[in-house]
């Protein structure tokens, strides 16, 4: 039966037109597209939408569990990293969710708000385990892109084989470091980049596939956090306002860490009490493996050892890529740049030079005391 018809008649001054019939419904074009064209239109819009799209209409259910049975790659935010998952999900929705999608093996946008660390029987909640069961349903799971220090901890003791997706930065950090902000972090690792802001660190271990390491309001709590530190694919490595050992000794590690990483190029260092001296040692032994030489930003600011040494050594080896530097108080003394003049360095490509660099943090929050573990 075709949709209704409404009679219009119309009038042409003193005469009367025949009779018209207009359809009183729009033409439903969505319908008349076929299944492989719906699940290409799918390909540009956000994942919630899709699966509204269930109830509009069988034949767009039918489009619908199409698309998520060959999709590969799903983004649960829709591409705004910075926001949290929809609310709503349990341990059994996500789980029929992805259920649905079988081949999927890139799982972006997982952030949940909160997540129950256990689950409680009779209880339906999102959960810590509840989510693990979920990925492990998905046998060609490759990698995940979440923001939950909890949860990337748990994939990694109990997924190894799965990469953390995109930058991983945890969202609740603060400072004073909340007491439940941890993370273990294992040997090896699968993980790109890692944005660490308030949260307790017992060490820092070897990540052969790390490229950039970011540390701010960091503790790490084990005596020699860096006895294993090794990163050879590192390129960016930044490390503020830490609380670590005070023993400048335990720093050894860290620094032929950064040397034995060949594409370093930025390195900042920000209260980080590490033997003066070290950095021209560890320079002048790595110098011709190619240690420090593709450098492009220096950063050292309110370390108490450092010596005007061991920034000139490092400028020397970088000079030719070097962009940018900027530099505590203690070491704008004259030696540093007589000595620079005097090695008749070239610098093409250098842009920024900043003397007397004081961090933000340490200007604006001088109240807040650090504390450093022996």
């Amino acid at each position: 039966m075709g949709p209704r018809k409404k009679s219009v008649k119309r009038c042409l001054g003193n005469n009367e037109v025949p009779e018209e019939t207009v359809s009183e419904e729009t033409k439903d074009y969505m319908n008349q597209l076929s299944h492989e064209v719906l699940c290409h239109i799918f390909r540009y819009l956000p994942l919630q939408d899709i699966m509204c799209m269930e109830c509009l209409s069988r034949k767009l259910k039918e489009a619908v569990t199409l698309y998520l049975r060959v999709v590969r790659v799903v983004d649960l935010c829709a591409g705004r990293w910075w926001e949290y998952m929809p609310s709503g999900f349990t341990d059994s929705s996500f789980l029929t969710l992805l259920k649905k999608m079988p081949d999927v093996e890139q799982l972006y946008g997982l952030h949940p708000r909160y997540l129950e660390r256990r689950r409680v029987r009779g209880h339906e909640a999102f959960s810590i385990p509840g989510v693990l069961e979920a990925l492990q349903a998905c046998p060609n799971l490759v990698g995940v892109e979440t923001s939950h220090l909890e949860l990337v901890e748990s994939i990694w003791t109990y997924m190894p084989h799965v990469h953390i997706l995109g930058k991983f930065r945890n969202r609740n950090g603060a400072f004073p470091i909340p007491p439940e902000n941890k993370l273990k972090i294992p040997i090896g690792a699968k993980i790109q980049t890692l944005h660490l802001v308030g949260v307790n660190v017992p060490e820092i271990p070897c990540i052969p596939m790390l490229r950039h390491l970011y540390m701010k309001w960091v503790r790490l709590t084990k005596p020699q956090p860096f006895k294993d530190f090794l990163c050879i694919s590192l390129r960016t490595f930044v490390m503020r306002n830490c609380a670590g050992p005070t023993n400048s000794l335990k720093y050894v590690p860290l620094v032929t860490g950064l040397a034995s990483a060949r594409n370093l190029e930025h390195l900042e260092m920000v209260r980080v009490p590490f033997l003066g001296g070290l950095i021209q040692h560890v320079v002048e032994d790595s110098w011709r493996s190619g240690g420090f030489r593709n450098l492009h930003t220096i950063v050292l600011g309110a370390c108490k050892n450092a010596l005007e040494v061991d920034l000139g050594y490092l400028i020397i080896t970088a000079a030719r890529r070097l962009h940018e530097v900027r530099i505590q108080p203690s070491l704008t003394k004259d030696g540093v740049f007589s000595a620079l003049k005097m090695a008749e360095l070239e610098f093409p490509q250098f842009e920024t030079l900043h003397l007397g660099y004081v961090d933000e943090f340490l200007l604006q929050s001088k109240t807040y005391p650090i504390f450093f573990i022996l």
